[in-house]
């Protein structure tokens, strides 16, 4: 039987999901070409010092970070399999669906580390929590590094998916930043 709190969250999913996929479809092509490019502005200031930058490939209606990585190498999540941890690897050769249906490197691409790291999520709040689909595997990940380095987390988001308070749990890794195309919230 669900907790209280995963019940929040899945409900809090759910709106937020439909919420932002009903503004997404509101947008012309050239409306979301122009957000995704203040949203990059915005985010670029987060790479300055960056090495190797963590990002995620967009699924659905989640905003692009693609204008944001063109200052550091670049390495998306890579999984062996559904029960794999999330792995990074380099970017910028051919891409194949994973065992989750989202696009990765394929297996030979070089792994690497990131300092920073761009993570998609159904709804952030301005304290820095945030919502994703559900597995917990940016949580994971993210913990994973903190562990090991300090890493920057910033969340990419339209501005529809901010709420202001949201359900957190212990495992749940606060991000740094949340970036939209308005405006900059850092916890």
């Amino acid at each position: 039987m669900p907790t209280a709190a995963l019940f929040d969250k899945e409900t809090l999913r759910r709106d937020a999901r439909a919420a932002r996929a009903a503004f997404v479809r509101g947008l012309s092509a050239e409306e979301r070409r122009a957000l995704e490019a203040a949203l990059a502005a915005r985010a670029l200031p987060f790479l300055a010092n960056a090495r190797a930058t963590g990002s995620y490939v967009p699924m659905g209606h989640e905003i692009d970070p693609a204008p944001c990585l063109s200052r550091a190498t670049v390495l998306l999540p890579w999984f062996a399999s559904r029960d794999d941890v999330m792995r990074f690897r380099v970017a910028g050769g051919p891409l194949e669906p994973g065992p989750f249906g989202t696009m990765q490197p394929l297996a030979d691409a070089a792994e690497g580390v990131p300092d920073t790291l761009f993570v998609p999520l159904v709804a952030a709040d301005t304290q820095g929590n945030r919502i994703g689909q559900g597995k917990g595997h940016f949580d994971r990940a993210l913990a994973a590094l903190r562990a090991v380095q300090p890493t920057i987390a910033i969340g990419l988001a339209w501005d529809v998916q901010i709420l202001h308070t949201l359900p957190a749990d212990s495992w749940d890794q606060r991000l740094d930043a949340v970036v939209t195309p308005t405006r900059t919230l850092t916890a």
